[in-house]
């Protein structure tokens, strides 16, 4: 055999293995999920059913006045920074209180209103306020909570608590999050 065929013969069995073997998989790191803190498991069965048709209405429960009071001191409003649904700090406190409320309370189900400030289109606020909620159930759930005890939604610009701001202490008091029982 001469040489420049024993040449190609190695250059093609070369380019043969490389296309079989195509080349070496750069390996994916990925980001681990935060460890859950499972202080109570709730076992989804156990859970009441959920109407989850597209005519659901989120009536807020009859609460006795005692247990109004309960929730009140542990569900309270979390607040945003303008333009964010970023958890600050005081809220991730507050959170933590809520869950260990809502591990008490294994039948209660609440729902999550994210609220927006006037400033900005109504379309953006309500995907904003949606962020807002979204963001704190994600919370409670990495906390141990159940998802499904916890639905969300967004009311945008559309229920503030202050009207007509003119200045960022007003504007601060309408982006929050609230929370409502839906059933004990």
């Amino acid at each position: 055999m001469s040489k420049k065929l024993m040449l190609v013969c190695s250059v093609a069995c070369i380019a043969a293995l490389f296309a079989f073997n195509g080349c070496a998989k750069k390996k994916v790191t990925t980001l681990q999920e935060p460890e859950k803190v499972e202080e109570k498991q709730v076992v989804e069965e156990q859970v009441r059913p959920i109407d989850t048709s597209d005519n659901t209405s989120f009536n807020e429960a009859d609460l006795d006045a005692e247990f109004k009071k309960k929730v009140q001191e542990n569900l309270r409003t979390l607040y945003f920074d303008y333009n964010s649904y970023v958890l600050k700090q005081e809220s991730v406190d507050k959170l933590g209180i809520a869950a260990s409320f809502l591990n008490e309370y294994p039948d209660l189900r609440v729902l999550i209103e994210g609220h927006c400030d006037e400033r900005g289109s109504s379309e953006y606020n309500m995907g904003l306020g949606e962020n807002r909620a979204r963001a704190i159930k994600d919370y409670l759930t990495n906390y141990g909570i159940s998802s499904i005890r916890i639905e969300t939604t967004s009311w945008g610009k559309e229920r503030p608590v202050s009207y007509g701001c003119a200045d960022e202490a007003c504007h601060s008091q309408n982006r929050r999050a609230e929370y409502k029982v839906l059933n004990r």
